[in-house]
């Protein structure tokens, strides 16, 4: 073939190769899905837990792909059942990134599953956003977890800095439940009161399914409180608030973020009125942002959220939507370590989100006071040992 017809057809051919790129670009080129995967209990005591958390993300997820999606990508959401404990979580772990291939993982809400399925995460370096609140998931030096709630130090911090710091009261007593975040709670209660120099005027645990608190409240009476803390979930912290009222009618009531929930308020009724404690959401915030999540709630689910997994489902999608956006890709390891420099993003729990190399996400709370059987925010915390 002549030179000139080679010439002729390489010409013809790029000028082909043109119009199918310009093409392309004029129509929009197909796009990846990105894919969110819920790890959470949907099964066992712990699966109203998982319903709020796969509600919160999908309804980041419907606004945002109503919007367009990232970058161009739309989103896509898949969940598997932890059960909340250690071996299924692996089990659903494994389901969701080799069998769904997610892009990233939105939960556990239980600690002994996120940490449970710690090691496949950073084996296969997916973006996993927990929402367990145990110490160690941040402590393990995995660059792939970022958690979006508080730290089990962090409530106690707040709460200490509140009772001794902002109200100067002295002498504390703890009443805990025996189990893993009682016990947990009381011990990094007594941590930040060892920092003021302070300790326990009284110590006192009981078993959970315990009814009876008499003994524990006598002790606590004799030592001369003038503040109980209550760190125990619903039914136990809502029994000790009616027998405290019997027994303590002059002492101040903290509790922990168990506080804070409809099902401890509907047992506890007025017993629990001016109770004070730190949590992270509370739907009665009457700032734009959490009223926003909340109306949009509403009209989507048709109840008002009321499990704090939601906002904090739906804030975990937009923190990947603004780390994607930050890194100009979608690529995980640009968006990982665009996640790490966000700074002073405020999300719809009302608080604002500043990471720090370990992959913590909030280092402040709310201050609620229980009124007419309803959180009223009175105040905020911030741990000011945080160096952003």
């Amino acid at each position: 073939m002549p030179n000139s017809c080679r010439r002729m057809l390489l010409v013809c051919f790029l000028g082909c190769l043109a119009v199918v790129l310009l093409a392309s670009q004029a129509f929009g080129a197909p796009q990846q899905t990105i894919k969110f995967g819920i790890l959470a209990p949907f099964t066992g005591g712990s699966a109203p837990n998982g319903d709020a958390t796969r509600n919160g993300a999908l309804l980041a997820i419907e606004e945002i792909n109503a919007k367009g999606g990232i970058l161009g990508h739309k989103l896509e959401l898949v969940s598997e059942d932890s059960q909340g404990a250690a071996t299924p979580a692996v089990t659903a772990a494994q389901k969701l990134i080799y069998q769904h291939k997610v892009d990233a993982i939105i939960g556990d809400t239980q600690s002994t599953a996120v940490l449970a399925a710690e090691p496949l995460v950073a084996k296969e370096g997916v973006l996993q956003f927990a929402l367990g609140s145990a110490e160690k998931i941040t402590q393990v030096g995995n660059p792939w977890i970022f958690r979006v709630r508080e730290h089990d130090k962090l409530s106690a911090i707040c709460l200490v800095n509140y009772i001794v710091d902002q109200l100067g009261l002295k002498k504390v007593a703890m009443l805990h439940s025996t189990d893993q975040f009682g016990v947990g709670g009381a011990d990094n209660i007594a941590e930040e009161l060892a920092k003021r120099g302070l300790k326990f005027v009284a110590r006192e645990a009981f078993n959970t399914g315990d009814k009876d608190f008499t003994g524990q409240m006598l002790k606590i009476k004799a030592s001369g409180a003038e503040a109980l803390i209550g760190w125990a979930f619903d039914i136990e912290l809502a029994l000790m608030c009616r027998q405290a009222r019997q027994f303590l009618p002059d002492v101040r009531l903290f509790a922990s973020a168990t506080a804070g929930q409809e099902s401890f308020l509907k047992i506890a009724g007025e017993s629990a009125e001016d109770l004070v404690a730190v949590v992270t959401f509370t739907a009665n915030n009457s700032d734009p942002s959490v009223q926003d999540l909340v109306s949009k709630y509403k009209a989507r689910f048709g109840a008002t959220p009321q499990n704090y997994f939601v906002a904090l489902a739906y804030d975990s999608v937009y923190l990947y939507k603004l780390a994607a956006e930050k890194a100009g890709s979608v690529e995980k390891t640009a968006v990982r370590d665009a996640l790490r420099k966000i700074r002073g993003y405020k999300g719809s729990i009302g608080l604002t989100y500043n990471v720090t190399p370990d992959g913590q996400t909030l280092h402040e709370l709310f201050v609620i006071q229980i009124k007419n059987n309803k959180p009223v925010i009175i105040g905020k915390e911030v741990d000011k040992s945080v160096k952003l």
